[in-house]
């Protein structure tokens, strides 16, 4: 008998033991589980990540929308990033006297894209302006381009905090946001970007990228009909007067040209680098109905006051379209 309980407890040994060392019936400590979440996002382990973030963490985002079917032409972007994401490296250690409230004193060096991004928008932007090429709505374009280059790499220290959910070991997103913005390497804010084009009545486009409700760039497109009308020389000097003012303000350019019977002219801004004084002294936003609480260029209240006044605005998120329910 006492040779089929040895049989017995070694087969139950091996069943517990199946799912490898980490199974769930083993605790990790507060900075086990910093290390196991930033390696899992290191080997782009989108499981491995779950249990220890809450539900509204970026991460989840920006893992599932690697899937074609959940990131649409942006997915192409965050499989790219998830690439550069095996250059993460991390320290965690628990700050003795601090083991209650879960405190792990956590070192991360990150690759960084958010200038990089930055500037590979500006550069599209730049180049739409002079050329009309559609380069600057193209954002899965840009940012990819963005991504073939090596960015920047990035190292911050925080104070972070473990939390017990449910008898489960969860970091969440509020109590450590600036971590987890430094593990998205500048993606975060892209995360909720979008393309909307408001058309007038009379022809007069406008393309607004933004960033949750935060407009970050414009491109202004105006058509005037009758330009055969007028001499070379004169259109010319249209040209010129409507292109003078804005050659030396930092983030905004501006472009004209004669199209068969249109005179056409474009105007980019890049708010980030443009300064928003200007902006309303030369008449380009207002904002008393543009800004929102925060101060920033509003896209709600831009697009909201758009159509009062006849425009057709459409917004695009380079995601899949829902099915209706």
């Amino acid at each position: 008998m006492k040779k089929h309980l040895i049989s017995l407890t070694a087969i139950l040994c091996l069943l517990l033991t199946a799912c490898g060392p980490l199974a769930k019936t083993e605790k990790l400590s507060d900075e086990e589980v910093v290390n196991t979440l930033v390696q899992a996002v290191q080997q782009g382990d989108y499981e491995g990540i779950k249990p220890y973030i809450s539900d509204d963490n970026p991460l989840h985002q920006l893992f599932s929308g690697t899937d074609d079917a959940v990131g649409g032409d942006m997915a192409p972007v965050y499989r790219a990033w998830l690439e550069k994401a095996g250059a993460l490296t991390c320290t965690a250690k628990a700050v003795e006297g601090k083991e209650t409230w879960g405190t792990v004193e956590t070192t991360l060096t990150a690759p960084n894209y958010y200038n990089a991004f930055h500037d590979a928008m500006s550069a599209a932007l730049e180049e739409d302006v002079e050329t009309g090429s559609g380069a600057f709505y193209d954002m899965p374009g840009w940012m990819s381009a963005a991504l073939e280059g090596e960015g920047e790499t990035q190292e911050e220290s925080w104070q972070l905090h473990v939390g017990n959910r449910d008898g489960e070991m969860v970091m969440d997103t509020n109590t450590n946001r600036q971590f987890f913005t430094a593990l998205c390497g500048g993606l975060k804010s892209y995360l909720d970007a979008s393309m909307t084009t408001c058309t007038f009545p009379d022809g007069t486009v406008w393309v607004l990228a933004s960033q949750g409700d935060e407009i970050v760039a414009i491109i202004r497109t105006e058509s005037i009909s009758g330009a055969s009308q007028y001499a070379a020389e004169d259109l010319e000097a249209v040209i010129q007067a409507f292109e003078a003012p804005y050659e030396t303000l930092d983030g905004l350019f501006a472009h004209g040209e004669v199209q068969g019977d249109l005179l056409v002219s474009r105007l980019g801004v890049d708010m980030e680098t443009a300064s928003s004084f200007t902006l309303v002294q030369m008449g380009l936003i207002d904002k008393q109905t543009t800004a929102g609480s925060n101060g920033h260029l509003s896209l709600n209240a831009t697009i909201s006051g758009f159509t009062r006044d006849g425009a057709q605005c459409v917004t695009e998120t380079f995601k899949p379209a829902q099915p209706e329910e």
